[in-house]
């Protein structure tokens, strides 16, 4: 390992590469169980002749596995090129559809899950000895083209077709990395335990065993039906015309090949046509299974994490942090995680890594995991307005206009002919100026024209035509609240989810874990840091703390969800903010004046901490109603319209419990003692 305090010559080796090597492992143990599969597939649908050579792998039984060992790798590389990190966050079914179908995504799906199927297929048709692509006849009987291997040929496309779409609408290719509660007890004492609690790959596999029976029974079930009603209504006959042009080439088939007559001799074949696309479709999902667990893993080779192995293990990392691709920066800040909790010496080796030409490795790496805190609050509240930059221009800037500048026209060109509209006011102003008293009735007069004539102009017939947003918005609520609107409605746990977390997939593990990582990060740097370079950081992260958890809290409160349970993700967020939040201002409550965080941004993260009743937003904590009623007229009483004071009427001057005075000198009673005890407790809360 580099001397961390070294500058770096070389540039560090990409985080990528380190991650797609332990993904590469990890792959080949998910490709050799689906082999597995495979071998049971050539097994099951093999000819059961020789007992022997059906199973035995050196033989027709191996090389059938490996035949269809190549529909899962169709899968495999299908699930490479459109891997995403998080859950679908699209607010309605519609949306899901609109994103999911009109994409790339869209055409390699449909493409690689058509291939599979074909050559799983093609496999099956070649193990079968009753699937070739005639039947040969007898002496009286001519030869026949099979009609078998074509309907099941159509069986495998309608079953790929349709789990293409399950796919596309499910996001079968997104690897949801899971984000821990936080127990109440570390809640309490202010502390974060692993972000990511998993279970073993075992387990897991066994969990997801079961479902996938379940949706391989019904996916293989519709499909084949829908089969069944496609062949025998539509595509029999074109399907048997293409296989006839494409088999005279090879076999000698007579004339009554012409066309398919009769029923189709599929009574006994259909339950092995069940079979074998059960067979089929629990390839694709186990394959699925498969490939997303083994990759569900901690970033981390033999205990340590994937950079260390690294030459510059700091660069490499923040090479990782500050990535383009969700994949590779996920993984890099769940690394980084794993380092703020469990590994002192590469804690000390990045705070003590300063002498980069780019800034200390600590900062840059703080810098780039707030950066994602701000894009939630991009996300919620619209990304800061940008001043407008001042235009070095030499030149002597005029004086204002007092006057709109004259246009730019001929003098001998006509004037032209003033609208309707301004012809009325211009008569009437000029009117008023050649008035002895401008601001008597002329004014109101004038006022009223130009009421009547608007009014004139608005009652006249297209001019209250409602314009095309408006009638697009219409139409769009009137079709919510019809009987089909749950497919176009967008549900506020909808909203906040992909508000918070992002959308079209929700990455709450990266967001997590940076809280988490900055977190114990800092407040080991109080024991860890040499010299000093980490708490000159602590200020800007308990500022975005503050201001990301506020953000958050309010966007909730204003969109009632409806239960937690909907937006479970973004709850584990809030309390993870909450808890760093807390953590750090205990940590460092001595130093934080001191390090340049004001009064009024402690006071904020002070209250902050504080969870708010579910009911009430944050705005309303921080700014009751109270507040105004006592301090917009300081030292005023209100008064009624002829200037006595209103009896009752609060008087800033005098205590809220004191007896007030009437202006006959008569006193008031004062208040009783419930609201007074009520009324102190929000000037307590406003304090």
């Amino acid at each position: 390992m580099a001397t961390p305090s070294m500058a770096v010559a070389a540039a560090p080796r990409p985080y990528r590469r380190f991650l797609t090597s332990a993904l590469h492992t990890r792959f080949v143990h998910a490709a050799l169980i689906s082999f597995l599969l495979a071998f049971n597939n050539a097994f099951w649908l093999g000819s059961k002749r020789d007992l022997f050579w059906s199973w035995f792998p050196f033989g027709p039984a191996g090389i059938r596995a490996l035949l269809f060992f190549m529909s899962s790798l169709f899968i495999f590389i299908l699930h490479i090129a459109t891997l995403s990190i998080g859950r679908q966050t699209t607010t309605s079914p519609f949306a899901t559809i609109r994103t999911n179908f009109l994409s790339i995504t869209a055409l390699q799906t449909m493409f690689w899950y058509v291939v599979s199927a074909w050559w799983f297929t093609e496999a099956y048709v070649w193990s079968a000895p009753d699937l070739g692509w005639i039947t040969r006849g007898s002496h009286n009987t001519p030869d026949m083209l099979n009609e078998r291997p074509i309907f099941f040929r159509l069986y495998a496309l309608v079953t790929a077709f349709a789990y293409a779409g399950y796919h596309l609408y499910i996001g079968k290719s997104a690897l949801v990395i899971p984000v821990s509660h936080l127990p109440a007890t570390a809640a309490a004492e202010g502390k974060s335990p692993n972000t990511h609690q998993l279970e073993p790959i075992q387990i897991r596999l066994q969990q997801r065993l079961i479902p996938a029976l379940y949706r391989t029974g019904i996916a293989a079930a519709l499909s084949l039906a829908t089969a069944i009603v496609l062949n025998t209504a539509w595509l029999r006959q074109p399907l048997w015309q293409l296989h006839l042009m494409l088999a005279k080439p090879f076999f000698n088939l007579s004339r009554a090949n012409a066309q398919a007559t009769g029923y189709p001799p599929l009574g006994l074949f259909l339950p092995r046509c069940f079979v074998a696309g059960s067979l089929l479709v629990l390839t694709w999902e186990i394959t699925s299974v498969l490939f997303l667990t083994y990759l569900n893993q901690e970033p981390t080779k033999a205990g340590l994490p994937l950079s260390a192995s690294s030459r510059d293990p700091n660069g490499t990392l923040l090479n990782g942090l500050k990535a383009k691709r969700d994949v590779v920066k996920t993984f890099a800040f769940w690394e980084l995680a794993i380092i703020a909790q469990k590994h002192k010496d590469r804690r000390r080796a990045i705070f003590e890594d300063i002498e980069r030409p780019s800034g200390p490795v600590w900062t840059q790496i703080s810098e780039a995991g707030l950066k994602v805190l701000r894009e939630i609050q991009d996300r919620i509240s619209g990304p800061p307005s940008v001043a407008p930059q001042p235009t070095n221009n030499s030149s002597v800037r005029s004086l204002p206009h007092i006057i709109p500048e004259l246009p730019a026209q001929p003098i001998f060109q006509p004037s032209p002919k003033p609208r309707k509209a301004e012809a009325i006011v211009s008569n009437q102003l000029r009117h008023i100026g050649n008035s002895a008293h401008p601001w008597h009735p002329p004014v109101e007069r004038t006022t009223k024209a130009v009421e009547t004539k608007l009014l004139e102009y608005a009652k006249r017939p297209g001019a209250n035509d409602m314009p095309a947003r408006n009638l697009l918005e219409q139409w769009s609520l009137s079709l919510q609240r019809s009987p089909v609107g749950w497919f176009f409605i967008s549900t506020n746990a909808a909203k906040i989810n992909a508000a918070v977390l992002g959308t079209p997939f929700g990455n709450a593990a990266i967001i997590v874990d940076v809280i988490d990582s900055i977190t114990k990060m800092l407040v080991a740097s109080l024991s860890e840091d040499t010299y000093g370079k980490a708490t000159p950081t602590v200020p800007e992260a308990v500022r975005t703390f503050t201001r990301t958890l506020l953000v958050i809290e309010n966007f909730v409160a204003k969109n009632d969800p409806g239960s937690t349970r909907n937006i479970e993700e973004v709850e584990i967020i809030v309390g993870r903010l909450r808890s760093g939040l807390k953590e750090l201002l205990s940590a460092f409550q001595v130093y934080l004046i001191d390090v340049g965080l004001g009064i009024s941004d402690l006071n904020q993260a002070k209250k902050a901490v504080q969870a708010p009743p579910r009911d009430e937003p944050r705005e309303k904590i921080a700014a009751p109603p109270i507040r105004r009623q006592l301090f917009s007229n300081s030292g005023q009483k209100t008064k009624s319209a002829n200037g006595q004071p209103i009896a009752g009427a609060p008087d800033e001057r005098r205590r809220l419990d004191a007896p007030q005075q009437s202006s006959e000198g008569a006193n008031i009673p004062a208040r009783n003692v419930t609201s007074r005890q009520s009324q102190r407790r929000e000037m307590e809360q406003v304090r």
